[in-house]
C-alpha cells in the first residue's frame, strides 16, 4: 500500500488486473463465501453427529478410551476452529480483480495466521486416528505395524513443521516494528512450498489409509459380500483423496499467482472436505456396529422390512395370479395354493373350477348348501 501513487485510494485498486480487460466489480461480484460456509457447516454437524455415535457405543461396549479416540476429538476441534475462522473471511473469496487490497487488512492477516497455525496438526489427528484404530484392530499383523510406524513418523515431519514456521514468519516478534500488515503477508508466503508438501503428503496418507486393511479384509473367513462391505467402509476415504488432489491443484495455483484469493477460497473448500471425511472414515466401523446391533434390531427397521416385503409380496401374487389364469399345466400349480367357497341357493349350481387338481366338498350353511372347492399341490 505504501508504493500506490499518492491520491490513489486504495479501497479502488483491485489486487490484480481482470484478465478479461473488464472493471472491478466492488459491489457484487461472484464469491465463494457462502459455499465455504455451507460445506464447513454441514460437514461438521455431520462429523459431529458421527464422532458422538462413536463414543455412545463405546462407552456401552466398555471400551477403553484409546488414542485414536483422543486424535478424533483434537482432529475435530481443531476443524471447528478452521471452519469458523474460515467462514469469516468475508471479502476475500472473491476473484482477486474484484478484490481491493484494502481487504487484506490485520484482521484478515490474523485469520490466515490461526488457519495455517491449525491446518497441519488438524490433518495429522484426522488422519492419525484412522491409523491408530488400524493397529489396535490388526495389531497381530507385524507388517501393518511397521507400516504404520513409517507413516505416522512421516506425517509427524510432514504436518508439524509449519507450526514454527507460522510463529516465525506470519506474526509480528516481540521488540521489533513490525505489524500485522502487508510486510507480515509477504513474509508468510514462505509457508507456500511447505504446503504444497503438506498437500502431497495428503495424497500418500489417504491412498494408504485406503490400501492397508485391504489384504486383510479380503482375508478373512466371510462371504465375498461382506469383504466388499468393510472394504467399502474404508473407500469413504478415497472422498479425502480427491480432495487432497484438488487441495494441491489449488494450491499450485496460489503459488503461480493465478486469482490467488479466488483459489485460496477453494483451497478452504477442499481442506474442510478433506479433514471432515477423514473424521468420518475413523467413525465408520462403529457406525456400523450401530446399525448391525441398534438399527437392524429397531421397530422402525422391522416395520420397513415388514413394509417392503408386503409391497414385494403383493406383487408377487398379482403375477402368480396372472401366470395362474394364463397356464393350462397342471404341474405349474403344485406350487400354489387355491381356495374358492361358492354358496348358493340352488342345490344344482355348478361350482366354477380353476385350471388344477380339486377336491370338492359339499357343505350346510344355514340351510343353503355350498360348495367349497380347493386345489391341492
Amino acid at each position: 500500500m505504501d508504493a500506490l501513487p499518492p491520491g490513489i485510494d486504495p479501497s479502488q485498486v483491485p489486487l490484480a488486473k481482470n484478465p478479461s480487460g473488464a472493471p472491478p466489480n466492488f459491489v457484487d461480484p461472484p464469491s465463494l463465501l457462502i459455499a465455504v460456509q455451507s460445506v464447513g457447516i454441514i460437514l461438521a454437524a455431520i462429523s459431529l453427529m458421527l464422532v458422538i455415535s462413536r463414543f455412545i457405543l463405546g462407552h456401552r461396549l466398555k471400551r477403553p478410551f484409546g488414542l485414536d479416540d483422543l486424535s478424533v476429538v483434537l482432529a475435530w476441534m481443531l476443524a471447528a476452529v478452521y471452519t469458523g475462522v474460515s467462514c469469516a473471511l468475508g471479502g476475500v473469496t472473491r476473484h482477486a480483480w474484484d478484490t481491493p487490497i484494502t481487504f487484506l487488512d490485520s484482521d484478515y492477516i490474523k485469520k490466515l495466521f490461526v488457519t495455517s497455525l491449525v491446518y497441519g496438526p488438524m490433518l495429522f489427528f484426522s488422519k492419525a486416528s484412522i491409523l491408530i484404530m488400524y493397529y489396535r484392530t490388526f495389531q497381530r499383523k507385524v507388517w501393518l505395524r511397521v507400516c504404520i510406524y513409517v507413516l505416522l513418523a512421516i506425517m509427524i515431519g510432514t504436518y508439524w513443521m509449519t507450526v514454527p514456521l507460522c510463529f516465525y514468519y506470519c506474526m509480528p516478534h516481540p521488540n521489533t516494528d513490525q505489524k500485522w500488515d502487508l510486510n507480515i503477508l509477504g513474509n508468510c508466503n514462505h509457508l507456500a512450498t511447505p504446503g504444497l508438501v503438506q498437500a502431497g503428503m495428503n495424497i500418500a496418507a489417504d491412498i494408504a489409509i485406503f490400501v492397508l486393511p485391504l489384504p486383510i479384509v479380503f482375508k478373512l473367513q466371510m462371504p465375498l459380500g461382506k469383504k466388499i462391505g468393510v472394504a467399502a467402509i474404508f473407500a469413504t476415504g478415497l472422498f479425502a483423496l480427491a480432495a487432497s488432489a484438488l487441495t494441491t491443484y489449488y494450491r499450485v495455483q496460489i503459488i503461480r499467482g493465478y486469482d490467488v484469493s479466488w483459489a485460496g477460497a477453494q483451497t478452504y473448500i477442499c481442506i474442510q472436505t478433506e479433514v471432515y471425511t477423514s473424521i468420518a472414515v475413523a467413525c465408520m466401523p462403529s457406525l456400523a456396529k450401530v446399525w448391525n446391533s441398534k438399527i437392524k434390531e429397531s421397530r422402525l427397521y422391522g416395520s420397513m422390512q415388514s413394509l417392503l416385503s408386503f409391497i414385494k409380496g403383493g406383487s408377487s401374487n398379482n403375477s402368480s395370479a396372472r401366470h395362474y389364469a394364463e397356464s393350462d399345466s397342471s404341474s405349474q400349480l403344485r406350487m400354489k395354493g387355491y381356495n374358492e367357497i361358492r354358496a348358493s341357493a340352488d342345490s344344482e349350481a355348478v361350482p366354477t373350477f380353476g385350471r388344477g387338481i380339486h377336491k370338492k366338498t359339499t357343505i350346510e350353511m344355514s340351510s343353503m348348501p355350498g360348495v367349497y372347492t380347493r386345489s391341492r399341490p
